[in-house]
């Protein structure tokens, strides 16, 4: 007589969840609750032998924390990316954030973890990464990997398929202060309306020879000096996005997803009056360039007119030292820039030449004002005591 035939009482026990087996339809099967104290049922094996042994084994697991009650329980990571955290993820990324995301999974990411499964994902595993990245890129670059991959862990957990997240007490690296670049009146210029310079070819000769902007490369190159967008929110730019009436210019598409306003200078406007409007207000209000070759355009300008250290976003931080530097808020130069932390504003607040000298004269002010004030006459009886 087979196992499977085998009559009950050849292996007596009892019945329901204290033993966690039963038979049903000619299989055993066995019943447990995991570490989150969901119940499930597993149809297992024909023989009684083979479920009671995958029973405690079962128990086992869960003893040691290795059965954690979660989705897709063995899940690897690179198959809950594509299957799950990307096509949730991807679409609400600006374009341009969304490219650099995904360049970042499948660059840095899925080749040394998505092999794993998101249960077997460790924190030193995570750590000894993070540590030699730091090693070969800078801190402001390096962070923003773990900050992926803690994005991506996170909602493992809150969609059910983990635990919880190795990476949740990953500290990032302190990053060096930001930059802070701005041009002088001749660096606009020679950007703006170009400049002669010197050519060299091959064999030494060496001759003068004008080098300007292209009217394309221009026009990107005066509405970053003019607005302090960034080069992709320039580039979706349309012309429903400007009131010419009202002077005012609308970015819908920005990096942090928050659509700003602001009004257009004198300048910008009339290049803006200059150029053909199509009947489309969903069309490009500049030429449509991609954001990489209006940077690879501008580096090779900059090359040839010799400016050095220019890359094109340091255009915005030139609008916003300018803004700085001419006694702007800086409650409004966030407003401008779209910035959502006061701390990227603050690192131009050094640049404005009088605050400091402004702010001690108001102090000299107050205190003069307190020193001048005649002091209340003495109470009378306390001068007769």
């Amino acid at each position: 007589m087979s196992a499977q035939e085998t009559p009950h009482h050849r292996h007596p026990r009892k019945l329901g969840s204290r033993d966690g087996l039963f038979q049903r339809g000619g299989w055993w099967w066995i019943d447990y609750h995991d570490a989150e104290g969901r119940r499930h049922r597993k149809k297992t094996a024909p023989d009684y032998q083979t479920t009671k042994i995958t029973y405690r084994e079962t128990m086992t697991a869960i003893a040691k924390g290795e059965v954690l009650g979660v989705r897709e329980e063995g899940l690897r990571l690179k198959d809950f990316v594509e299957r799950r955290y990307w096509p949730a993820v991807g679409g609400t990324l600006a374009p341009m954030w969304a490219e650099r995301s995904r360049a970042m999974l499948d660059r840095m990411l899925l080749p040394r973890f998505g092999d794993l499964k998101l249960s077997k994902i460790r924190r030193e595993a995570i750590e000894t990464w993070y540590a030699e990245r730091l090693s070969q890129v800078s801190a402001t670059t390096a962070n923003k990997e773990p900050g992926r991959l803690k994005h991506l862990l996170g909602r493992a957990v809150a969609w059910g398929y983990l635990k919880a997240s190795p990476a949740l007490l990953i500290k990032k690296a302190k990053e060096a202060p930001g930059r802070t670049r701005y041009l002088s009146g001749d660096e606009r210029d020679r950007l703006l309306n170009g400049a002669e310079v010197t050519v060299k070819a091959k064999d030494g000769r060496t001759w003068m020879a004008p080098r300007r902007p292209n009217r394309v490369l221009r026009l990107y190159i005066l509405a970053a000096l003019h607005t302090g967008a960034r080069r992709g929110e320039l580039a979706r730019l349309r012309w429903a996005d400007v009131d010419m009436r009202a002077r005012t210019i609308t970015f819908r598409h920005t990096k942090n997803g928050h659509a700003r306003s602001v009004p257009i200078t004198d300048t910008l406007r009339e290049a803006f009056a200059t150029l053909p409007r199509p009947l489309s207000p969903e069309a490009s209000l500049l030429p449509e360039r991609e954001p990489k070759v209006v940077s690879r355009a501008f580096s090779r300008l900059v090359a040839d007119l010799q400016i050095p250290n220019l890359p094109f976003h340091d255009l915005r931080h030139d609008a916003a030292s300018a803004l700085t530097m001419a006694g702007v808020s800086q409650r409004a130069v966030m407003e401008i820039l779209g910035h959502r932390d006061p701390r990227m504003t603050m690192r131009y607040q050094h640049l404005s030449p009088g605050h400091l000298r402004d702010a001690m004269r108001a102090l000299d002010g107050a205190l003069s004002a307190i020193d001048s004030t005649p002091l209340a006459a003495p109470d009378s009886a306390v001068q007769q005591r």
